[in-house]
């Protein structure tokens, strides 16, 4: 009577798969065979380790080997870095103002601007009124200007008409970038002491 219960629809569990049964049977399997190989060919058994083992060695060698070269690269990278930087990176106020003159003659007028600024930052680094830096902001240099106060407003206006123009995508032409070249042409005072 029992298994008639049993034997009913309700009791007929099917077998959940799993993703992972198959890999875990061929691990079994795999297994089973490395121990019968171990009893019935010890010398095979042997053998395959010995493989196992040399495979291990060579990856790790290569690993180092990869490694090494990373490290070597990396280091050439940085001496490149350091010796062609300043070099590529600090041109003189000049050179900036003839880009963004060639820029706006152009009619990259955005650009003319941005380069004219960069004109005038190289010109109060020479003043050391600010310290010129590739990732600074234009707000950065507003912040650590050591300029007399009414140059000091007349740079955060210059950027504030940076920003409107540049990022802020106000349209600007030849009459804004005169302005601002002309601003950032004049003279300029560093703070006393």
């Amino acid at each position: 009577m029992l298994d008639t219960v049993f034997a009913a629809p309700a009791y007929a569990w099917p077998e959940e798969t799993h993703p992972f049964v198959a890999v875990r049977g061929w691990w079994e399997r795999l297994g089973d065979w490395l121990a019968t190989t171990r009893v019935d060919h010890p010398a095979l058994f042997q053998g395959l380790i010995f493989a196992l083992i040399a495979v291990l060695v060579v990856i790790l060698v290569h690993a180092g080997y990869v490694f090494q070269q990373t490290l070597r690269a990396a280091a050439r990278r940085e001496g490149a870095e350091a010796v062609g930087a300043p070099v590529a990176l600090r041109r003189d106020a000049a050179w900036y103002l003839r880009a963004a003159d060639e820029a706006a003659a152009a009619g990259r007028y955005r650009e003319a601007l941005s380069l004219a600024f960069e004109a005038l930052i190289v010109r109060l680094d020479a003043l050391g009124s600010v310290r010129w830096g590739p990732g600074k902001t234009a707000r950065d240099y507003v912040r650590e200007a050591r300029l007399v106060p009414a140059d000091r407003e007349r740079l955060g206006g210059l950027v504030g008409t940076l920003y409107r123009y540049v990022y802020g995508g106000t349209p600007c032409g030849p009459e804004e970038y005169r302005a601002l070249r002309g601003v950032a042409a004049g003279d300029w005072d560093a703070a006393p002491g």
